[in-house]
């Protein structure tokens, strides 16, 4: 029996009573009892909820039907961004040197090849004398050997004279090529060691080249410092690329994938984000907190990412082929997950289904008489199901 003195927070009442009609439903909510014979509502299938026209468009009711279909989860999570290691240099001398002249400092942007800064080195010098003197060498060494080879053919050089001349040609040759490579070991092109015979030439003179297209990130020279020979100079990174490290729970690995889509977003970047995919995935997991690290790498074409910066990454899972209901279709009475069948413009049955996490706009579902093109309710399924519950107490 109904209590008359109930409260019932349901919009529909107020309608039925304005509209003069009745609400009529020819089952009650599972457990309860029931004023109709409970053999016909099973002949039907199951409970039957009946509105009148005007509340089903007051309340706002939809449906759409089931479909047959692909989705797929966003997974927001957080993340920085970082440089991408192999778009990233530390420019150093190779040998020790005095700074002369700086030429580019933090946050400029560079091209490859430009001249970052000159150094003097006395050690550089050293060996470029040396260079020059095993060059000298190895060209009078060059005029012996031919001069001595035209005189054995006439017979005035003894065949152990030519001999002795043909050694100390390739002794030249040999301290030629170490002096080379000393240079080469030292960072000097080829083009730049054979420019030492010049008249024009400065020896000790070094230059810190910028290796890539890209921006000064750091710079930790002045004229008159000393650098030893490996010691950082200047961090060089080419920006128009970037790394976004985040972490994936372990209970979404399964939808996380290389090459899966993703879009960042960053604090003060817009509402639309960069473009960007997963790179790679880790192949160990967090025992802390169970999770593991992935790469999204993103295009930064416009120059406003930046290393450092935090970021909300959502990656787009891997898709699930199912049946699938828009995702305000489902809903819950206790553990029991349910949609409201269309039976008819003004009749609707709960149906009990197994619904699966959203995947964005659409949920997984399955159960008895769940099947491609039943119509169900999506919209105004709060009042549906709330009407149910009433009239089944």
């Amino acid at each position: 029996m109904r209590h008359p003195r109930k409260i019932v927070p349901f919009s529909f009442l107020l309608i039925s009573s304005l509209a003069g009609g009745g609400l009529a439903c020819s089952g009650l909510f599972p457990g309860s009892g029931s004023e109709e014979p409970a053999e016909a509502e099973a002949d039907k299938g199951g409970p039957l909820v009946e509105l009148t026209a005007a509340q089903v468009a007051s309340a706002g009711l939809t449906s759409a039907p089931v479909e047959a279909r692909g989705a797929s989860a966003t997974l927001r999570l957080p993340g920085t961004l970082a440089t991408d290691p192999r778009r990233s240099f530390r420019v150093s001398p190779v040998v020790e040197g005095v700074v002369e002249e700086v030429g580019a400092v933090a946050h400029d942007s560079v091209r490859k090849g430009q001249v970052l800064a000159r150094l003097r080195s006395s050690a550089l010098g050293e060996e470029q004398v040396a260079w020059l003197e095993a060059r000298a060498n190895l060209r009078l060494a060059t005029a012996d050997r031919d001069r001595s080879a035209t005189l054995r053919k006439d017979g005035v050089v003894s065949e152990s004279q030519l001999l002795r001349v043909e050694t100390d040609f390739q002794r030249a040759q040999v301290a030629l090529a170490q002096a080379d490579r000393k240079l080469s070991l030292a960072g000097m092109s080829s083009q730049r060691i054979e420019a030492l015979e010049a008249t024009d030439r400065r020896l000790g003179e070094m230059t810190l080249t910028s290796p890539a297209d890209g921006v000064v990130l750091s710079s930790s020279v002045s004229r008159g410092q000393a650098l030893a020979a490996g010691e950082v100079a200047f961090e060089v990174a080419d920006l128009s690329t970037l790394w976004v490290t985040v972490h994936v729970p372990v209970v979404s690995l399964a939808e996380v994938r290389p090459g899966a889509k993703a879009v960042v977003r960053v604090g003060g970047g817009g509402t639309a984000g960069w473009d960007g995919e997963v790179g790679s995935l880790g192949a160990a997991v967090d025992a802390t907190d169970q999770t593991v690290e992935a790469r999204v790498v993103v295009a930064n074409e416009a120059g406003f990412l930046r290393p450092g910066m935090y970021a909300e990454v959502e990656v787009v899972g891997a898709p699930v082929q199912a049946l699938m209901v828009s995702s305000g279709a489902p809903f819950t009475v206790g553990n029991q997950a349910y949609v409201f069948q269309k039976v008819g413009d003004t009749q609707f049955r709960p149906v009990a289904v197994t619904a699966a996490s959203p995947l964005g706009e659409w949920t997984p579902v399955s159960g008895p008489g769940i099947e491609a093109g039943v119509e169900v309710v999506v919209t105004g399924v709060a009042e549906l199901k709330s009407q149910w519950l009433y009239e089944g107490e």
